[in-house]
């Protein structure tokens, strides 16, 4: 999230700075910190094809750039009962690369709410540290789809740590990787090989069989298969999928933790920028997320508070999000 521009910002109205949300998809240097840093951003109010690179550092852009850090538990009014009705929500934090002013010094720490993406000020004092979803806590309310997001966005987290931390034992595994330029989206491959000295992964394409080298700390990867993450982080024997050769029919199978909207897919960031809640200059922090990302459900889906989904016309809110680059 990040508020651009020269006008002064007054924190009397920092809901109105013109907060702007997108997606970090690939990175330019590992090091969060270089003054050469781009990022290659999705934004949230504009298909995915209008896409740039942008200089967080260079020529005074932005007046605050932020990333995504961490989940906590944040109140906020129920959107699924009355107005005066109070409850316990997973949010989004942020953590600054830039900053023109210091936000936690007047106690004002940006949130954003998983699954509708509404953007809040909070007193950092008031968050409690996500877990686990434990419907015992004072104030949480069981909502399945809130439950659901949550979920994804943890197990984004740690296929991310899985991709920096333990690469070798991921080959012959199959990954959906980001493609940085090109009229496609995503690419889905098979992780063929690991170098330990330039920590690339090497991976086979599934449209054309050729190999690839991809470093996960500067673009998008996303492990592929259903709870595939949750069983690697068990220690548990996962079957892998082969990949699908020239001659076969049958399409391959879409990621199946992945919901996606037209405007914003899963918030799973490229590790180099994600860990600027960390020093180092070797490489970035191997767990977190800017934006990092919750998945939430197709747009023509409305969550009702007994879990059951209904349709509705699809509409596009614009939040005004903090966590935009």
């Amino acid at each position: 999230m990040s508020v651009s521009g020269f006008t002064k910002l007054k924190l009397s109205k920092i809901s109105e700075w013109g907060w702007r949300a997108g997606v970090i998809r690939a990175a330019s240097h590992k090091d969060n910190k270089h003054k050469d840093l781009q990022v290659l951003v999705e934004y949230d109010d504009m298909e995915w094809q209008r896409r740039e690179w942008i200089s967080v550092y260079k020529d005074n852009i932005f007046q605050v750039f932020m990333v995504e850090s961490s989940l906590v538990w944040c109140d906020r009014k129920d959107p699924y009962a009355g107005l005066k009705s109070t409850v316990l929500w997973p949010a989004l934090t942020f953590t600054p690369l830039v900053a023109t002013m210091d936000l936690s010094s007047q106690r004002l720490q940006p949130v954003e709410f998983v699954l509708d993406q509404e953007l809040a000020f909070k007193d950092p004092n008031t968050l409690l540290p996500y877990k686990e979803w434990d419907s015992k806590i004072r104030g949480v309310k069981d909502y399945v789809a809130v439950r659901e997001a949550a979920r994804r966005w943890v197990e984004a987290q740690d296929g991310q740590q899985i991709l920096l931390t333990t690469p070798s034992v991921l080959v012959g595994f199959r990954v959906e990787v980001y493609r940085a330029e090109g009229t496609t989206q995503w690419y889905t491959a098979v992780i063929c090989g690991y170098n330990e000295a330039t920590h690339e992964l090497t991976v086979t394409d599934d449209t054309v069989l050729e190999g690839h080298n991809e470093d996960p700390t500067l673009v998008q990867m996303r492990l592929i298969g259903d709870r595939v993450v949750e069983s690697i982080m068990r220690g548990e024997d996962v079957g892998i999928t082969p990949r699908r050769s020239r001659s076969s029919t049958t399409p391959s199978q879409p990621p199946a933790l992945t919901l996606t909207t037209p405007s914003r897919g899963q918030r799973q960031l490229p590790v180099s920028v994600v860990q600027a809640g960390k020093q180092s200059d070797a490489a970035c922090p191997s767990r977190k997320h800017l934006r990092r990302e919750a998945a939430r459900p197709p747009d023509n889906l409305k969550d009702k508070p007994d879990g059951k989904k209904e349709a509705s016309r699809q509409t596009e809110k614009q939040w005004g999000q903090a966590d935009h680059p």
